[in-house]
């Protein structure tokens, strides 16, 4: 479509868990964008539909890092640039497995475009990865965000008293990029919604964000707590983690 276009991956060798793997590859013209899982108050989150695929399931889609988009309408979370996102599938049985699969993202230059494609994926038993297909695959799967880690993790996630704003802190790695100021990305599970994070402090080794909570779905309202995930990127690192928070229950 105008400015860019779609493929399905598809690596057919198991790995040892017996998962498959692929990536849905954006490839974006200059100037052109497109959104992460939760881009806020505008934009389309990236949706696939696996359900008419025989032999195999959709187990998860992940996401790379985002970087933060102010496009003078509004102030997203997204992407700048091609961006591959890793799909994790399961066989059903040892049989043939055919995916049919239906994706519909949003890409903007100046407005936004809805772009939706169908793909069909034949796999034979005892199939393999085309030339090339491995290496992209494994390298989308390398460029997700590292996991938490005693230097680099969220310390902190805590409502306000009357349960309209977030308070996350993490701390940071020891060496930054001079100038480089560390970004916040928090998603939901459906019907959560949140403001861009404001950055309140950033000590050098740790930071400080307040989210304004938009939108809280009525399943999170009745649980103890909610889980949230959290994405913070410093220049070239970013760390991905799941983090509950209590609350969302009160009056």
């Amino acid at each position: 479509t105008e400015g860019g276009r779609m493929r399905l991956l598809i690596d057919p060798s198991p790995r040892e868990d017996g998962t498959i793997t692929g990536i849905l590859d954006v490839a974006l013209e200059p100037g052109w964008k497109t959104y992460w899982r939760d881009p806020g108050s505008a934009g389309i989150p990236p949706m696939l539909d696996f359900s008419r695929s025989q032999g195999i399931t959709l187990q998860s889609m992940q996401y790379p890092p985002p970087v933060r988009v102010d496009d003078g309408y509004a102030i997203w979370a997204g992407y700048t640039a091609p961006v591959r996102f890793p799909l994790t599938f399961r066989r059903e049985g040892s049989g043939d497995a055919r995916i049919r699969a239906s994706a519909f993202i949003g890409i903007c230059e100046k407005i936004c475009v809805p772009f939706q494609a169908e793909f069909e994926v034949d796999l034979p038993r005892g199939a393999v990865a085309g030339d090339g297909a491995e290496d992209a695959v494994r390298h989308a799967f390398d460029s997700l965000p590292e996991a938490a880690s005693s230097d680099f993790n969220v310390e902190k996630t805590a409502l306000t008293g009357d349960g309209a704003e977030l308070e996350i802190s993490a701390s940071l790695p020891g060496f930054r990029p001079a100038g480089m100021a560390p970004e916040l990305f928090v998603a939901g599970p459906d019907g959560f919604a949140f403001a861009p994070p404001q950055l309140a402090s950033d000590d050098g080794g740790s930071a400080r964000w307040t989210v304004r909570v938009e939108r809280v779905p009525d399943a999170a309202r009745k649980a103890d707590s909610a889980m949230l995930d959290v994405v913070v990127t410093l220049g070239q690192r970013a760390m991905a983690q799941s983090v509950a928070v209590e609350g969302f229950a009160r009056e």
